[in-house]
């Protein structure tokens, strides 16, 4: 199976208050947290969050499955990000460089690119940190998965059924990387009317 997430942000502190991740805190909610006068993220909080999503996707990824990062896996210097890697137990992992992830983090994937066009049981799937509305083969069917705006453009891609993209970032995913076969069932009503739209044009 092959999975896809982004923007984790692991070791980032400020994330939990820039995209309202609380509640991966132990906190039930914003107003919980600054009740209990955690209007800055601790140490404590940071290692509950990352913690987390680790969690999460080691929940949910096999250990001989794949899973693309679609960037800013975290913010931090090599050897924590190489501690954060080492603590996900899915073998093959692979980056698409996001705004937030250093160069040196490039030993810790495979493979490693800015963008880029992948195969998978017959789908295309163009990959990129950053949503595009026109990429390498839009018109002739493939998808683009993109992260980096923490699910601020879920309203604009539902507006618009026939655009195949999908922000694949955690923060538009429940906290947690998606599937394949959930992405099949994402995309089939979407290439539905891809196809009528262009049937026409």
């Amino acid at each position: 199976m092959i999975w896809f997430t982004a923007d984790l942000h692991l070791g980032h502190r400020n994330i939990i208050r820039f995209c309202d991740r609380w509640h991966l805190c132990g906190y039930e909610s914003r107003e919980a947290a600054s009740f209990a006068n955690a209007k800055v993220p601790s140490a404590t909080d940071l290692e509950e969050h990352d913690q987390r999503l680790i969690a999460n996707i080691n929940d949910s990824v096999g250990v001989d499955d794949t899973l693309w990062v679609l960037g800013d896996f975290c913010l931090s210097p090599l050897e924590l990000a190489r501690q954060y890697r080492e603590r996900i137990r899915c073998k093959k992992v692979g980056l698409v460089r996001g705004n937030h992830d250093l160069k040196s983090y490039d030993e810790l994937f495979d493979p490693v690119m800015d963008q880029g066009m992948i195969r998978y049981q017959g789908r295309r799937m163009f990959l990129n940190h950053y949503p595009m509305r026109s990429w390498d083969g839009a018109f002739h069917g493939a998808w683009h998965l993109y992260g980096h705006v923490h699910d601020r453009l879920s309203d604009e891609d539902a507006a618009e059924p026939s655009l195949l993209v999908k922000d694949v970032g955690v923060d538009a995913c429940h906290y947690r990387p998606i599937s394949f076969v959930d992405l099949m069932s994402y995309m089939k009503p979407r290439e539905l009317a891809f196809r009528e739209r262009y049937k026409k044009e």
